[in-house]
Order: C-alpha cells, then sequence, then structure tokens
C-alpha cells in the first residue's frame, strides 16, 4: 500500500464507494435496456414493413 492508496484492495474501496452510486447505476442501465429494447422493436417494424411492401414500396413512399 503506497501513500495515495486508502484500502487494502480494490475490493475494499469497491465495498465503500458502491452504495452511494448504485441507485444512478442501476438508473443508467435501466435507461439504456429500455432504449436497446425501443430501437429493437423499431427495427422489428422497419423489418415488418419491407417485408409486407416490399423494399421498393418503401423506398417510393419515402422519396
Amino acid at each position: 500500500m503506497d501513500a495515495f492508496e486508502q484500502t487494502e484492495s480494490l475490493g475494499a474501496a469497491n465495498e465503500t464507494v458502491e452504495p452511494q452510486r448504485r441507485p444512478e447505476l442501476v438508473a443508467l442501465w435501466l435507461a439504456l435496456d429500455a432504449d436497446r429494447r425501443a430501437r429493437d422493436e423499431r427495427t422489428a417494424r422497419l423489418r415488418a414493413m419491407r417485408l409486407i411492401g416490399g423494399e421498393a414500396a418503401i423506398d417510393d413512399r419515402a422519396g
């Protein structure tokens, strides 16, 4: 242990910091997961539209 190190191990450091930041980290991961699910749903809908109407039909409507 050097002069700057306050704990004996990295695990001990995580135990002291983790409870304070845990709610923020949980909220962040939940938000990222929700964003990923929404993106997956949009992608699935777009694929379904392409299958139903064909690739050319979607391109004609967009342009």
